[in-house]
């Protein structure tokens, strides 16, 4: 056994945590949602291996989420008792400065390759001694998805193996139960986030000058990101799905390239991210390098629309499809029937949440949900054109988190 168990002070450098990414308050209120959840979906037991589980849960960071050699933590949740954290040893400073959980176990030795091959059969040992192991374990899985267990999978084999008497679940819905959820303090730190992604914005529309390529343009990008505070904990810097070249518009979700000159029959389409504690929603603003044409007014005005039609039926009590049919609708009026068939989803500690907004997901839109609304569309030419924007379920509708202003669609020094 090479997992050491703390003494019953439970720490040893940091009696409370110093640098805890959410109020005691808040992470007791997680801890308890998603525990009532679990009493009422049947799980006795809940693992969570997931980057963003873990900080959700427990408020864990680290940056080797980037490195694959070691599993950064492992978080139990009993449906009875306090939650256990489960690190390598090297993270055990970590774990106590960064948790408000004071059970927090360490692995020796961990970046030696068999004894991470261990760990697994080391969980399965804990939910035995908590009672758990002829019960109902959760697993990160479900039809929900975007949840998974970033491990390789004869790791999860041993798991389960180890727990011969126990039946796995899926876990996604106290998951996700909890998570679609948001607290003021999370829909706080979303629409921070949303002005720091406003500001690489403004910066791309008034950078801009004739004759720059993609990569100039995203070194305006990364220089206005650097001057932001992003990367705290475990975020990275950003994301930046970026597309500007006409001879470009192919691809999609792909940052700048060498050899893209942008002209003024360009467009640049930004669609990207500024985290903030590690919330990062999802925005997309297009913005036309030459004159602006009738067709291309035309087709901000359909998406526009488009949105318009999603905001003024938004609210709780109605389904994710009734968003995605209001959307439709204004693309059969401007006669795009053929679009993205996806035209949102949730948003949060993931870019990308439940619920999805297509036309098959008839999950009901809760108060304290935040939705990415965004319909793509082709314009005249068949290329893809769109909107992304945040919005927060309210009582009683919703609210709007304002970015930069969508009426914005032309860069300040366009090529004429």
């Amino acid at each position: 056994m090479v997992l050491v168990k703390p003494e019953a002070k439970g720490y040893t450098y940091y009696k409370t945590p110093k640098y805890a990414d959410v109020p005691y308050s808040e992470w007791k209120s997680r801890i308890a949602r998603v525990q009532e959840l679990m009493k009422g979906n049947g799980v006795d037991c809940l693992t969570v291996w997931m980057r963003e589980n873990l900080r959700y849960f427990f408020g864990f960071q680290s940056i080797h989420w980037y490195t694959h050699s070691i599993q950064p933590a492992v978080g139990i949740i009993p449906a009875n008792g306090e939650p256990i954290l489960i690190v390598p040893g090297l993270f055990q400073g970590v774990a106590e400065g960064t948790c408000w959980a004071r059970d927090i176990r360490w692995q020796e030795q961990a970046h030696q390759p068999r004894i991470e091959r261990e760990l697994p059969r080391e969980i399965a040992g804990i939910i035995e001694e908590i009672g758990c192991g002829k019960k109902r374990v959760a697993l990160e899985s479900g039809p929900l998805g975007c949840i998974y267990i970033p491990r390789p999978v004869n790791d999860i084999d041993m798991l389960r193996n180890s727990l011969p008497n126990a039946k796995f679940v899926d876990g996604d819905k106290v998951i996700w139960g909890a998570r679609m959820i948001k607290s003021p303090l999370e829909i706080d730190r979303i629409r921070t986030s949303v002005q720091y992604i406003a500001a690489v914005e403004l910066a791309i529309v008034e950078g801009y000058r004739p004759g720059m390529t993609e990569v100039d343009l995203l070194k305006v990008i990364n220089s206005t990101q650097s001057n932001l505070p992003c990367g705290l904990g475990d975020d990275p810097i950003g994301w930046d799905s970026f597309i500007c070249g006409r001879e470009k518009s192919p691809l999609v979700d792909v940052s700048a390239l060498d050899g893209v000159t942008i002209t003024k029959d360009s467009a640049i389409i930004w669609d990207g991210a500024a985290p903030y504690k590690g919330y990062t929603p999802d925005h997309a603003r297009i913005w036309q390098v030459g004159p602006v044409t009738k067709e291309a007014k035309k087709a901000y005005e359909n998406v526009f629309r488009a949105q318009d039609a999603a905001e003024n039926i938004l609210r709780p009590g109605i389904r994710a499809n009734d968003l995605f049919e209001a959307m439709y609708k204004e693309a059969k009026a401007s006669g795009r029937a053929e679009w993205i068939t996806m035209g949102g989803h949730g948003t949060g500690l993931d870019m990308h949440e439940p619920p999805s907004i297509d036309e098959s997901n008839d999950m009901t839109i809760e108060e304290g949900m935040t939705l990415s609304i965004e319909p793509w569309f082709p314009n005249d030419e068949g290329i893809m054109f769109g909107i992304q924007d945040t919005f927060v379920v309210t009582r009683n509708g919703c609210e709007k988190l304002e970015g930069l202003r969508r009426d914005i669609i032309q860069v300040s020094h366009p090529s004429l």
